[in-house]
C-alpha cells in the first residue's frame, strides 16, 4: 500500500491502521515523491490525500492512472468533510473511492478491502 498525505501525523497513522490490518505500507509526503514510490514500488493500493503541496492529489490520480501499472490500481481519495467537492473530481481523474477525514478504522480498512476485492487483489 502507497500512502500519499503531506501531513506526517496522518500518514503515520494510515501506515499504522493498515499494517495492523496485515498490510504493508511505504509513504509519501507529497505528489512527486507517491509517483516515484508508485514506480519504483507497484502497489496494490495508493491511499492519496486530495490536498497536496506539490499538486493536487487530483493530478496525482490523473498521472497514476497514464501509467500502465496504475490503470487498475485501486486509489482511495481521502479528504476531509469541508473539501467534498475534492471527491467527485477525484472519482472524475479515476478514484475507485474515497474516506473522509478524521475516519474509523474500520472503515478505512473496510473500504481498502472492497477496493482490492473489486481489482481482483
Amino acid at each position: 500500500m502507497l500512502v500519499v498525505d503531506d501531513e506526517y501525523d496522518f500518514r503515520v497513522i494510515v501506515a499504522h491502521v493498515l499494517e495492523h490490518g496485515g498490510y504493508d505500507t511505504v509513504l509519501a509526503g507529497d505528489g512527486a515523491e507517491g509517483l516515484h514510490l508508485f514506480e519504483d514500488r507497484r502497489p496494490d493500493l495508493v491511499v492519496l490525500d486530495g490536498n497536496l503541496p506539490d499538486m493536487d492529489g487530483i493530478e496525482v490520480c490523473r498521472r497514476l492512472r497514464a501509467m500502465e501499472a496504475g490503470k487498475k490500481v485501486p486509489i482511495l481519495m481521502c479528504t476531509v468533510r469541508s473539501a467534498l467537492e475534492r471527491v467527485s473530481a477525484g472519482l472524475d481523474a479515476g478514484a475507485t473511492d474515497y474516506v473522509l477525514k478524521p475516519f474509523e478504522t474500520e472503515e478505512l480498512l473496510s473500504r481498502v478491502g472492497a477496493a482490492l476485492k473489486a481489482a481482483g487483489k
